[in-house]
């Protein structure tokens, strides 16, 4: 299960680049870059109730958009309220299947993979989301009463 999680992921990954990886020599060829737009999201807290457990999740996180009107209409106070709530759900989600997650392993989760997969939930609503970046990731366990 957690294999088809991991090809589903490169997969989405290989489908959402346009174009494969930038050589060095494309700025000698004049091939332009794609321009990405940064919209900073802010903190988002979870807590993720495990058997033995409770984990605490705290990610800080900006997403990129390839669309300057797109960004335009997300900027304001409502788009940007509905791209935040998109993200918290589909973080949410994703905390609840950090059941696996043994104590001390939560420092050492892979931010970049987290990213994608925030990425793919996230780009059936918002096509124009390409990349995303978390900035700080804490995570922090307490035995359950």
């Amino acid at each position: 299960m957690l294999l088809m999680g991991g090809v589903g992921f490169a997969m989405g990954r290989y489908l959402l680049e346009s174009g494969g990886p930038a050589l060095a020599d494309d700025a000698v060829a004049g091939v332009e870059r794609e321009t990405l737009y940064k919209m900073p999201l802010g903190k988002f807290t979870f807590q993720v109730l495990q058997p033995t457990r409770i984990l605490h999740i705290l990610i800080d996180m900006d997403v990129f958009l390839d669309d300057v009107t797109v960004f335009e209409q997300v900027n304001g106070t409502v788009g940007r309220a509905r791209l935040r709530d998109a993200t918290i759900s589909a973080a949410s989600d994703m905390a609840e299947s950090m059941l696996w997650v043994g104590k001390g392993e939560e420092q050492a989760l892979d931010t970049a993979a987290m990213a994608g997969r925030l990425v793919l939930k996230l780009h059936s609503g918002f096509p124009a989301v390409r990349s995303a970046q978390i900035n700080q990731f804490m995570a922090s366990s307490k035995p359950r009463d």
